[in-house]
């Protein structure tokens, strides 16, 4: 459970590897509406169902990509955070290095392992990124950055969207963190429908398994861990593919 002690959380439970010097915005922010919330919840659902019907649309990709994946999301923050970013990014710190390299290796060994369980357990086949067809230039890896910084607005904007209405109507913020979290996992992992064509992996690996990396933001409070984990995440296998060691 949380107490509040002078608008101090105090983290409790199962919930003390949460830094208490530093809590999430807006959620108990009496100047930010209500209504902000729901601007970052449909903001995110709006790139979640993009994301998938892009495909079908004839639409350049990286016009496309730097638009709705990046700059919507990030004109929809700073409108809420009243142009500070530092609401969402902070100056890192010396202890979280080993944090980002722990989420790393997590990462890839949460998802070695489900893996294999989908395929050769329960015998579901599991498909790659449709990116590995692509040509992986500089081009290729500068929209990387955007896109990858686009997805963790997605997920940063619903979780503290939806936070935020939790909280006003409930008052509780333990379950409000509990649920947003969730839902946010699970609408992450169906905007990747598209890429890779599997309701179950998408659902068990890349929602279920973005857990690793959203609980460096849970833990920090700064998107700025979970970028670089995630940068780091996709660009090694991008990186061996484009050395022709994975495809």
């Amino acid at each position: 459970a949380y107490m509040k002690k002078t608008k101090k959380i105090v983290p409790e439970g199962w919930f003390k590897w949460i830094r208490p010097e530093i809590d999430f915005p807006f959620y108990n922010d009496d100047s930010v509406p209500a209504w902000h919330g729901w601007l970052l919840l449909g903001v995110s659902l709006f790139v979640a169902v993009a994301l998938n019907v892009s495909t079908f649309l004839p639409v350049n990709r990286a016009v496309f990509k730097i638009i709705v994946v990046f700059l919507i999301p990030l004109i929809t923050l700073l409108y809420v955070a009243h142009g500070n970013i530092g609401t969402v990014i902070k100056k890192p710190r010396l202890g979280d290095i080993p944090l980002i390299l722990i989420v790393v290796v997590l990462d890839f060994a949460y998802s070695f392992a489900m893996g294999a369980l989908l395929s050769n357990v329960t015998g579901i086949p599991m498909h790659g990124n449709a990116v590995f067809g692509e040509t992986m230039d500089a081009g290729f890896f500068a929209l990387v950055f955007v896109q990858l910084f686009g997805e963790e607005l997605f997920k940063t904007n619903m979780l503290l969207g939806i936070l935020l209405l939790l909280f006003r109507r409930s008052g509780n913020r333990m379950s409000a963190v509990v649920i947003a979290t969730f839902v946010t996992l699970l609408v992450f992992g169906l905007a990747h429908y598209a890429a890779y064509g599997s309701l179950v992996q998408i659902l068990l690996i890349q929602g279920l398994g973005s857990i690793i990396c959203l609980f460096a933001y849970l833990k920090t409070k700064n998107m700025l861990v979970t970028y670089v984990a995630h940068l780091l995440i996709d660009l090694i296998p991008f990186g061996l593919a484009t050395l022709g060691l994975v495809s």
